[in-house]
């Protein structure tokens, strides 16, 4: 027997607890991150019970009346275990989407998570959105470093154009700092500002001190932050979330040298370096795109599915 029930407070603790083995595991499905924007989102996650033992969580919110894989998070889906059946994950969907019908939402939208965030490296989520045939597909691409087969293409390491005797690399900047180089590229680049705001991010830094922090590159002539990233770092998984460039960094080739320094650095000890999608708006940013396979990217793809 399946019973779905919504997230409240007091479950927190078995929330985070099944959350730590998951097979799709991300720090950014703990209780802690996912309501540090409670403000912004009306909560509507789900907990899947079969024989009374929590099989599956869905982090949601809702707005209107429309149902969400969660708005806040990168990326989202079904939360579940590596050892779950595909005949499972049918029918634990097929009873979540039931149980928003029911509760009065009969619009609703699923984010699935990259493959390379599974530790069984699992499609199964996408296979069922697509096998189900009623849903309008929206596709991100973005770039990752498969680490164990990872190297660097002649092209990228030549230090006549990297110019890394310009820079020190530095694994421990500090959120103050980095920021204004961050919402000035926004603003500038994008005329935009970033989704956190800088009392958000830090306060998660806190909670997440392990997982959360600044790796940059510091001109060796200003002292100034060039190019830098903040980093979310999910064990097997790092991912490059917020990337960033000064003026002079934009003039110095310094985000080379930034993306060099950091997947060379962090190759040895990671399976997987995520570096973020290459869209503008509904397109692929071509010159991104290019700029990340230099270093040896691959592609990948970040589905999100809407029923008709």
């Amino acid at each position: 027997m399946i019973e779905i029930v919504r997230y409240t407070p007091d479950k927190k603790q078995e929330w985070d607890d099944f959350v730590e083995r998951a097979d799709n595991y991300s720090f950014l499905f703990f209780r802690d991150y996912v309501e540090y924007h409670h403000s912004r989102f009306n909560d509507c996650s789900l907990m899947l019970y079969e024989k009374n033992k929590l099989k599956a969580l869905l982090p949601a919110n809702v707005n209107a009346n429309h149902f969400y894989s969660h708005q806040g998070l990168t990326y989202g889906g079904m939360i579940c275990k590596s050892n779950i059946s595909f005949e499972n994950v049918v029918m634990y969907y097929d009873e979540l989407i039931h149980f928003i019908k029911m509760i009065g939402y009969q619009v609703y939208t699923f984010k699935t998570i990259p493959y390379f965030y599974h530790s069984s490296l699992c499609q199964s989520q996408d296979f069922y959105f697509d096998m189900k045939g009623s849903y309008n597909k929206n596709q991100d691409l973005g770039a990752f470093i498969y680490c164990r087969n990872h190297e660097f293409p002649k092209s990228s390491i030549e230090r006549r154009k990297l110019r890394l005797d310009l820079f020190a690399f530095e694994d421990q900047v500090s959120i103050e700092e980095f920021w204004p180089v961050l919402e000035s590229n926004l603003k500038e680049q994008h005329q935009t500002t970033p989704i956190h705001t800088i009392d958000e991010i830090k306060s998660l830094q806190e909670k997440f001190s392990s997982r959360i922090y600044v790796n940059a590159v510091r001109n060796n002539t200003t002292n100034k932050i060039d190019a830098g990233s903040v980093l979310f770092d999910n064990g097997e998984v790092l991912k490059m979330q917020y990337i960033a460039t000064s003026s002079e960094g934009r003039s110095n080739r310094a985000i080379h040298a930034l993306y060099y320094l950091i997947i060379d650095k962090f190759k040895k000890s990671k399976e997987f370096i995520d570096l973020g999608t290459c869209m503008i708006n509904d397109d692929v940013n071509l010159s991104l795109l290019y700029l990340k396979q230099r270093f040896g990217a691959s592609i990948y793809v970040a589905n999100k599915y809407t029923n008709r």
